[in-house]
C-alpha cells in the first residue's frame, strides 16, 4: 500500500491544507482518551466549519478497529452529538500527515464502526454516516501505520434536509401580481430533481427547485429573480403537469443582469388559467438564498416597441433598463440608417414641435455606457414602425473624441454617422405640427440611466399632443347583479368609441356595448361600462378603441368570475403579515366555509361561519404562519366556493 502514496498525493494532500489552513477554524482540540468529556466535543454544523484537531506527540495508543487500514497506533479522540439523520465528518490533514479516520457509535468501552476512510492520497479524508437525532458518536484519527504528531481540521456537519420544492411535485404556488413582490426561498440542499425534458439553457441542474402558477386571463407575465447569497443562476418554464412536462418556447433564461435569470411571456402570452411549473437551478451546482416574482404587465404596448413610445417635452430624464427587444421588429434594412447592427434592444420616444424652430439634445450617459439613437420625421401623424432612413443618427463607438456623450449640436454639420463618429450630428430644424420619432438604445444593455437636454432656439417649443390613445388601467369586478368594466387613458388623440367586448374562452368575442370616446385630452380620463347580463361563471372582456379615421386598437383581456347574489373584494393587504381582510356582500344571511391551503394543497385552517346580509368584513388571521403562498377559499356550505383568492404571508 506504501507504493501507492505518491508525489501526488503529498502535492494534493498539501493544497488542501494550506486552503484548509486559511479558512476561519475555530478553537478546539482532541483528547488522547476516548471519551465524552464537554471539552473534547465538536460541534455539527450545517456546512462544512473547520475545528482544529491537533494530536500531540505523546499521545498513546487506545484502541484498533477494524477497516480502512487501522492499527494500534497512537490515536486522538473528539465527539459529537448528532442533529440530524445523516452526519458527514472530515479530516483535514498537513503537509507530509497520511492518517485514518474512524466514526465510531456505542461507548468507549464498546464501540461500533460506522464509518471509516483512508484515501490513496494525502488530505482530506470523508465519512458520511447515518445518524441518530441526540445521540453520541465517536471520533477517532490516527497517523497511517505510524506513530508521532500532526495537525490538522476537523469539520461536523448536517447540511440542512432539501427544500420543500425540491421536486416538481412539491413545487411551490405562487401568486400573480400587479406589481412585483420578490418572495424569498432557498435552494440550499436541493438535489437534482432529474425531471424531463431537459432544460435548453445555462448547466445541467443539479440543485433545481421548482415553482408553480396560474397564467393570468391576458397570459402575460414577467418571471424576475433577484439575487441573496446565490448570485448566479438560471431558470426554465414549462407547461403541463409533473408527469407530462413540457417546454415553453423561449422560456428559458440565464444572465439577464447580474446573472439572475429573467423569463418575458409579455409577446408570447401564455394559456390563460393554464397551470405553469418554474425551474430554478444555481449555475454550476450553486446554492444559496434568491428571491422570484411574477407580474401581469398593465396593458399596452412595451416601450421596447415603436408603438408603445412615450410622448417627451421639454427637459425629461430617462431610464433606459431594458431587458427586451420588445414584440414587433420595428427597425429592419428598409429603415435602420447608420444602426447597422439594427439595435432591437432600446426605447421609443415621441416629440412634436408646438412651433417651428432648431432643435438640439444632449444625451449624458450616468456611466460611461455606450448610447446610439435615430430620429424619423418630420410625418403628420405615428407611424410604426417608422419609414425610410432617419433624418439623424448616430452609432459612434465611445470613447470617442467627445467622450460617452451622443446627440444633436456641440458643433457637428454631419447628419448621420457610423462607429468611427465622435457622437455627435447636426440640429435639426423643425416644423411646427408635425411628429417625430426617436430611437434610444443602450448597445451595452447595461440598464444604466441617462439624461436627455433639449435646447431650442430661433422659437422652437414642444408639446405633448402626439400621444395615441394610451390605455393605462382596465379591469373587471363582479358586483351582486352585473360586472363592471373601470377603464383610463392617459391621453387620446382621434379617439372615436371605445367598443366593449365579452368572450366565454378568452378567444372568440362578441359586442356587448360601446362607450363615447373623448375624441383629444391630455389628462387622465376614466371610464365605466356595466355589463347588466353577465354570464354565469367566467367572463372574458377586452376593449376596442376605434379612431375618427377608422384605425382600431385593441386592449388587452380581463375577466371577472359572476356568481348571482354574491359578491366580495380581493383580499388585503396582500402580502399580508397579522390579519388578511376580505370584503364580503351577500344578498341573505349564509353559512360560509373559509378553507386554507398551502403551496402543497394541503388544509392548514378551515372554519365555518354565519355571514349576515350585506357588506362583511371577513377576518383571516395569519400570525402563526409561515412565510409562503397560500390559497384562500370561501364558499356557501356545500357549494362551489365564490372566492378563491392568492395570499403571500410575508
Amino acid at each position: 500500500m506504501g507504493s501507492e502514496r505518491t508525489t501526488y498525493r503529498w502535492f494534493v494532500g498539501s493544497l488542501i491544507a494550506a486552503v484548509s489552513a486559511s479558512l476561519n477554524v475555530s478553537a478546539q482540540t482532541s483528547n488522547d482518551l476516548c471519551g465524552f468529556a464537554a471539552g473534547n466535543q465538536y460541534a455539527v454544523n450545517a456546512s462544512c466549519v473547520p475545528q482544529a484537531f491537533n494530536k500531540p506527540a505523546a499521545y498513546n495508543p487506545n484502541m484498533n478497529p477494524v477497516g480502512c487500514g487501522s492499527s494500534n497506533n497512537d490515536d486522538a479522540f473528539g465527539w459529537f452529538q448528532a442533529t440530524g439523520t445523516t452526519t458527514t465528518v472530515t479530516f483535514v490533514a498537513g503537509f507530509f500527515d497520511d492518517v485514518v479516520l474512524h466514526v465510531l457509535s456505542g461507548t468507549c468501552a464498546a464501540p461500533a464502526v460506522a464509518g471509516c476512510a483512508d484515501n490513496v492520497v494525502f488530505g482530506a479524508e470523508t465519512v458520511t454516516i447515518a445518524t441518530v437525532v441526540g445521540a453520541n458518536y465517536i471520533v477517532r484519527v490516527q497517523r497511517y501505520g505510524g506513530n508521532g504528531g500532526f495537525n490538522g481540521q476537523l469539520c461536523v456537519w448536517t447540511p440542512p434536509p432539501p427544500p420543500v420544492n425540491d421536486n416538481c411535485g412539491g413545487a411551490i404556488l405562487l401568486p400573480v401580481l400587479s406589481n412585483c413582490v420578490m418572495l424569498p426561498f432557498t435552494n440550499v440542499s436541493a438535489t437534482a430533481s432529474g425531471a424531463t425534458p431537459a432544460p435548453t439553457c445555462s448547466t445541467a441542474p443539479t440543485t433545481d427547485v421548482w415553482f408553480t402558477f396560474t397564467a393570468p386571463a391576458s397570459g402575460e407575465v414577467l418571471i424576475r429573480t433577484q439575487a441573496g447569497t446565490m448570485a448566479d443562476a438560471a431558470m426554465q418554464l414549462y407547461s403541463g403537469s409533473c408527469g407530462s412536462l413540457a417546454l415553453v418556447p423561449g422560456g428559458c433564461n440565464d444572465d439577464y443582469l447580474a446573472y439572475m435569470p429573467l423569463i418575458d411571456q409579455r409577446c408570447t402570452p401564455l394559456t390563460p388559467f393554464a397551470t405553469y411549473y418554474i425551474r430554478l437551478w444555481g449555475y454550476g451546482g450553486a446554492t444559496g438564498s434568491f428571491s422570484i416574482c411574477i407580474t401581469e404587465p398593465l396593458p399596452g404596448a412595451l416601450p421596447e416597441d415603436c408603438a408603445g413610445g412615450a410622448t417627451i417635452c421639454n427637459d425629461q430624464a430617462f431610464n433606459n433598463n431594458t431587458y427586451t427587444s420588445g414584440c414587433t421588429a420595428d427597425i429592419g434594412l428598409s429603415n435602420y440608417g447608420c444602426l447597422s447592427s439594427f439595435e432591437d434592444q432600446g426605447t421609443w420616444y415621441y416629440f412634436s414641435p408646438s412651433a417651428s424652430g432648431t432643435i438640439a439634445l444632449a444625451i449624458t450617459p450616468s456611466a460611461n455606457i455606450d448610447y446610439d439613437f435615430a430620429i424619423w420625421g418630420p410625418m403628420s401623424s405615428i407611424t410604426c414602425p417608422p419609414v425610410g432612413t432617419p433624418v439623424r443618427c448616430s452609432y459612434a463607438l465611445p470613447p470617442h473624441a467627445l467622450g460617452y456623450n451622443t446627440g444633436l449640436g456641440n458643433g457637428a454639420i454631419d447628419v448621420t454617422e457610423a462607429a468611427g463618429g465622435n457622437g455627435w450630428v447636426a440640429p435639426m430644424n423643425v416644423v411646427a405640427g408635425q411628429v417625430y420619432i426617436m430611437y434610444i438604445n443602450n448597445y451595452s444593455i447595461s440598464g444604466q440611466p441617462f439624461t436627455l437636454d433639449w435646447t431650442l432656439s430661433n422659437g422652437a417649443s414642444l408639446d405633448c399632443t402626439v400621444l395615441p390613445m394610451e390605455l393605462i388601467s382596465l379591469s373587471a369586478t363582479s358586483a351582486a347583479d352585473h360586472i363592471r368594466l373601470d377603464w383610463a387613458t392617459a391621453s387620446e388623440t382621434n379617439t372615436d368609441v371605445f367598443i366593449v367586448e365579452r368572450s366565454t374562452d378568452g378567444s372568440d368575442f362578441n359586442e356587448i356595448g360601446r362607450v363615447p370616446a373623448a375624441g383629444n385630452s391630455l389628462t387622465t380620463l376614466n371610464y365605466i361600462h356595466h355589463d347588466e347580463a353577465p354570464l354565469a361563471g367566467l367572463n372574458y372582456y377586452r376593449l376596442s378603441e376605434v379612431d375618427f379615421d377608422g384605425a382600431l386598437q385593441r386592449s388587452s383581456t380581463v375577466w371577472a368570475v359572476f356568481h348571482a347574489g354574491e359578491d366580495h373584494g380581493r383580499p388585503f393587504p396582500n402580502p399580508v403579515i397579522d390579519h388578511a381582510y376580505i370584503r364580503l356582500d351577500l344578498h341573505d344571511e349564509q353559512q360560509v366555509d373559509m378553507r386554507l391551503m398551502d403551496a402543497l394543497g394541503r388544509m392548514i385552517k378551515m372554519e365555518t361561519s354565519l355571514v349576515p346580509q350585506g357588506p362583511f368584513l371577513f377576518t383571516l388571521p395569519t400570525a402563526g404562519l409561515p412565510s409562503g403562498s397560500y390559497v384562500l377559499e370561501i364558499g356557501a356550505t356545500d357549494r362551489a366556493p365564490f372566492v378563491k383568492e392568492v395570499i403571500v404571508k410575508y
